[in-house]
């Protein structure tokens, strides 16, 4: 198995990066410096940072009704609660399709670092969709635009689906992952975002999850992750 591979298996981290941590030296097998790409038999010790790793053969997958302020983080110098703290479980939590401290709605959790490039990966155009309320009313022609794609940092977006809601209101699906892209897409139009919610990832929903809440994803949601 590909160190990488396995590293994302035991719940650890991504794929992604895991390869990082070979990188800069944190991995070792068998007490040897790791390098990228090296394949792992079942009787050899991956150590990260020190610590040992093993496939961890139970894994747990999460739904949280994210609120605001809450961090999509492991860890935070500053105290703030995190997504993962939500979650009754004893297993190494990660989230999955980040959402960011302002804004609330489904985020995916668990300890499968494999699921990463399934979420991720903008390849896979995985549609996430949201409901915004913003500043003022919604004119027409910029529905138009955030269907075509509008320019964010100097780069044109891919272009959205889109539904007005209401006048102040509209839900808006994108399959690109960047940093407050829907935020930074509205106010290039020259909205203020008042209340970001995502609501879909894919074909997964909150459904009936209230602000704060969770569960576990059933056998066919497992199954459609793994399988995009």
């Amino acid at each position: 198995m590909r160190l990488n591979k396995f590293i994302a298996e035991t719940g650890f981290c991504s794929r992604r990066k895991a390869d990082e941590l070979i990188n800069e030296g944190r991995v070792t097998v068998n007490k040897q410096e790791a390098i990228i790409g090296m394949d792992i038999k079942p009787e050899d010790v991956v150590r990260i940072d020190g610590e040992r790793v093993k496939l961890n053969t139970r894994y747990e997958y999460y739904i949280l009704n994210k609120p605001k302020r809450v961090l999509c983080s492991n860890e935070d110098k500053f105290g703030r609660k995190l997504a993962i703290d939500f979650i009754k479980s004893r297993a190494r939590l990660f989230t999955y399709g980040r959402l960011d401290f302002m804004t609330e709605g489904l985020i995916i959790i668990s300890n499968d670092g494999d699921i990463y490039n399934h979420v991720m990966h903008p390849r896979k155009k995985l549609y996430k969709s949201y409901i915004a309320k913003v500043s003022r009313e919604i004119d027409d022609k910029d529905l138009e635009a955030l269907q075509y794609g509008v320019v964010v940092d100097g780069k044109r977006t891919a272009p959205a689906k889109v539904k007005k809601i209401d006048k102040k209101e509209l839900r808006i699906a994108i399959f690109e992952g960047r940093n407050r892209q829907i935020r930074k897409m509205l106010e290039t139009l020259g909205y203020n975002v008042n209340s970001l919610k995502r609501i879909k990832v894919g074909e997964l929903t909150l459904g009936h999850l209230k602000v704060g809440e969770y569960r576990a994803l059933n056998e066919d949601e497992i199954k459609y992750l793994k399988n995009l």
